[in-house]
C-alpha cells in the first residue's frame, strides 16, 4: 500500500490463540549485515528468534521479513502470510506486517503484545499497514516494511491511524483516540474485519 491500493476504498467505507503450524519450506533472505543471502526454513527462523530477547527479537524479524520479499502493489487485494509472501517473493505492506505477526506469535510472544495497524501515510499520501508491538508502559513500537528502523509510534507522525486489530480485539481511531468497534461492522480489503481477525494465523 505504498501507492493506491484496494484497501483504501474499503477503509473509507467504514469511517484466540489458534493452533500454529510450521512449514518446512525453505526461504531466502538477504542479510545486509553480512552481505550474503541466507536460506533457511521457517522452523529455523522461529528457533533463532526465540533465542533473542526484547528489542533484538523485533529488530531481527523486521529485518528478515523485509529482506525476504519486495514491496509490490497488487491489483487484487490478496492477503499473504509468511509462507506465501516468502515463496512468491513480493507482497503489499499488510503481507509483511502479517508475516511478522505470525512468526512472532509462533515464537510464543503473547497475543496482547502485537496488533496490525492500518494507517494513512501522510507523506505519500497513501494507505499503509504496519505491525505494532506494545511496550510495558502501554506505548507502541512500529515495525514497517519500508524501513529497518523500529521507532515509537509517537515519533511516526507520518502515520495517521485508522484501525488496529489482532485475533480478538479491534479498535477504530476516532477523535484522536482509539475506541472499540464491532469487527463484523467493518470491511477491510474486501472482507469483514471479523474474518480477517479469525484468519491471521492461517493466511
Amino acid at each position: 500500500m505504498t501507492t493506491h491500493h484496494p484497501l483504501a476504498a474499503t477503509l473509507l467505507t467504514c469511517c484466540l490463540a489458534l493452533p500454529f503450524t510450521t512449514s518446512a519450506q525453505a526461504f531466502t533472505w538477504w542479510d545486509d549485515n553480512r552481505e550474503m543471502a541466507i536460506t533457511q526454513s521457517r522452523a529455523e527462523l522461529v528457533q533463532q528468534v526465540r533465542q533473542l530477547k526484547g528489542l533484538a527479537q523485533l529488530q531481527y524479524i523486521n529485518r528478515v521479513v523485509n529482506n525476504a520479499a519486495r514491496q509490490q502493489e497488487e491489483a487484487t487485494d490478496i492477503w499473504k502470510g509468511f509462507d506465501r509472501l516468502t515463496r512468491e517473493g513480493f507482497g503489499d505492506c499488510e503481507d509483511f506486517a502479517l508475516a511478522k505477526y505470525q512468526i512472532l506469535r509462533e515464537t510464543g510472544m503473547p497475543a496482547d503484545r502485537l496488533d496490525l495497524l492500518a494507517v494513512r501515510d501522510t507523506l505519500t499520501p497513501t494507505y499503509h499497514a504496519v505491525l505494532r508491538y506494545r511496550m510495558d508502559d502501554g506505548s507502541y513500537l512500529i515495525l514497517d516494511n519500508l524501513t529497518t528502523l523500529i521507532l515509537p509510534q509517537a515519533r511516526r507522525t507520518d502515520l495517521t491511524p485508522i484501525v488496529a486489530f489482532d485475533e480478538t480485539h479491534s479498535m477504530l481511531w476516532k477523535k484522536d483516540h482509539f475506541v472499540s468497534i464491532t469487527p463484523s461492522h467493518v470491511r477491510l480489503g474486501g472482507k469483514l474485519l471479523s474474518e480477517r481477525m479469525a484468519s491471521l494465523m492461517h493466511y
